[in-house]
Order: structure tokens, then sequence, then C-alpha cells
């Protein structure tokens, strides 16, 4: 492929501005229609999967506590 097939595939990929806006438009409708809370995300992973849920609120939890000594740690020794 030489420089002139690729600019002519890039030209032929690349969207218009109307296209951009019915892309984004699509984008944002699905986004909306599927947006849910932190919290409601956070309880259905608790009701598929309990103790998986489990450990990852227990590994938030310990590198909330350890998280920063250990950078604290990190940026003496270096």
């Amino acid at each position: 492929m030489n420089e002139e097939q690729l600019i002519q595939t890039w030209t032929m990929l690349e969207p218009s501005a109307p296209q951009l806006r019915r892309i984004d438009a699509r984008v944002s409708a699905w986004l909306d229609a599927h947006d849910t809370s932190l919290a409601s995300e956070w309880l259905e992973l608790f009701r598929v999967a309990p103790l998986p849920a489990f450990g990852l609120v227990f590994a938030s939890a310990v590198a909330l506590i350890f998280a920063t000594p250990l950078a604290w740690v990190a940026r003496a020794m270096m």
C-alpha cells in the first residue's frame, strides 16, 4: 500500500461532521439508557457474585489503609 492509497482509505473511514454528530448522539443515548449509580452496580455485584464482591471490598479497604504509607516508604527509598 502506498501513501496515496493510505490517504484514500483514511478519508473513506473518517466520518463527516453530520456523521460524527449522529454517532455522538447514539453513543450518548446508549450511555444514558444504561446509566446506573455506583451503589447500584456494587449491589448488583453482590447479588451476582457475593464471594468475589466481598474480596473486592476487602482488597479496596486494605489498599486504602496501606497505600499511603507504602507510597511514603517508596518515596523515601528513592
